[in-house]
C-alpha cells in the first residue's frame, strides 16, 4: 500500500510542476494572477485533498494574542477549531488567529535569486515571531524537552518552491548569509524548505521543528518522494490543538523515504553556530 501511495504522490508532484508552468503561461503579464494560479495549483490540487473540511485553507496575515502580525502568507491551514472568519463573498479571511493556525506555507515558483530567497525567508520569519498560547501536545511528559515545549507554541513554517539552483550548496549559502546578515535568532528561522520533485531542506538548529541528532542545515535528496516526505511532516507536526491518536497517513508513509538520503555540508554548518 505504501508503494501505491508513493506512486500516486509522485504523479501529484508532476502535476504540480505542470500547473506551475501553466500558471506562468496563462497569467503572463500579470504577476499577481500568476501568483494566485501557482498557489491554487498547490492548495486546491494537493493540500485540500489531504486536509479536507473541517480544515480550511486561506491566504493572509496572521495575528497572535500579543498583537503581533505576520506578513501575508500564501497558504495557511486553519484548525477545525478556528472561528469561521472567511467572507463567503470573496473567500478571504477578515482575521486569522495564530492559535488556530496549524502551519504556514510560502509558495514560490523557484528559488534562483538571492532577492527571492531573502524575501521568502523573511516571510516565514514573520510567522515564527508569533506565539500561540496553546500547543498540539496532549500532555507534557518526560519525553518532551524544555526546548521542544517552547517550539510547540510557534507555527510550523514551510517554503515550497518548484525549482532552485542545480547546485544546492548555493541555496544553502544564501540561507546562511540571510540569517547572518539579518542576525536572525535560531527560533525565528525557517523549519523546512521543499523543492518539488527534488529535495527537502531541514533546519535542525535546536530551536525549530526539524529535530535531528545532527545540528545545522540538513537535506535529503528525496526526488520523486519529495511530496510524500512533505505530506508526512505536515501530518506528524503538532497542530495548534491536540488530537487524539496519529493521523491516518502515518500508517502508510515511512520516514525511511527521506532518512536514508540525509546529507549536509559540514563546513557550512560550522558558520551557523559561530
Amino acid at each position: 500500500m505504501e508503494k501505491k501511495l508513493l506512486k500516486l504522490l509522485s504523479c501529484e508532484s508532476l502535476e504540480i510542476n505542470l500547473s506551475f508552468e501553466k500558471a506562468s503561461i496563462e497569467g503572463e503579464g500579470t504577476p499577481q494572477e500568476v501568483a494566485d494560479r501557482r498557489e491554487s495549483a498547490l492548495v486546491n490540487a494537493f493540500i485540500a485533498k489531504y486536509f479536507p473540511f473541517p480544515y480550511r485553507i486561506i491566504k493572509g496575515n496572521i495575528i497572535d494574542s500579543y498583537n503581533n502580525r505576520s506578513n501575508s502568507i500564501d497558504c495557511i491551514v486553519l484548525s477545525p477549531s478556528h472561528p469561521y472568519t472567511i467572507d463567503p463573498k470573496n473567500e478571504k479571511a477578515s482575521i486569522i488567529f495564530a492559535d488556530g493556525v496549524d502551519f504556514a506555507i510560502e509558495v514560490k515558483p523557484d528559488l534562483v535569486s538571492k532577492t527571492e530567497i531573502f524575501r521568502s525567508l523573511n516571510q516565514v520569519r514573520s510567522v515564527k515571531r508569533l506565539k500561540r498560547k496553546r500547543n498540539g501536545l496532549l500532555s507534557v511528559s518526560n519525553k518532551v524537552t524544555k526546548e521542544e515545549l517552547e517550539i510547540s507554541y510557534q507555527i510550523p513554517t514551510f517554503i515550497f518552491a518548484n525549482k532552485t539552483y542545480s547546485d544546492l550548496r548555493l541555496l544553502i549559502e544564501y540561507i546562511i548569509e540571510y540569517n547572518a546578515t539579518e542576525k536572525v535568532p535560531l527560533n525565528e528561522q525557517f523549519d523546512f524548505i521543499v523543492i518539488n520533485n527534488r529535495t527537502i531542506i531541514f533546519n535542525s538548529n535546536g530551536s525549530t521543528y526539524a529535530q535531528f541528532s545532527g545540528k545545522g542545515i540538513l537535506f535529503s535528496e528525496t526526488n520523486e518522494n519529495t511530496l510524500a516526505t512533505f505530506l508526512l511532516w505536515l501530518n506528524r507536526l503538532p497542530k495548534s490543538e491536540a488530537t487524539v491518536g496519529p493521523n491516518v497517513l502515518e500508517f502508510y508513509l515511512n520516514e525511511d523515504i527521506y532518512l536514508k538520503n540525509m546529507k549536509t555540508y559540514h563546513d557550512l554548518n560550522l558558520r551557523i553556530f559561530q
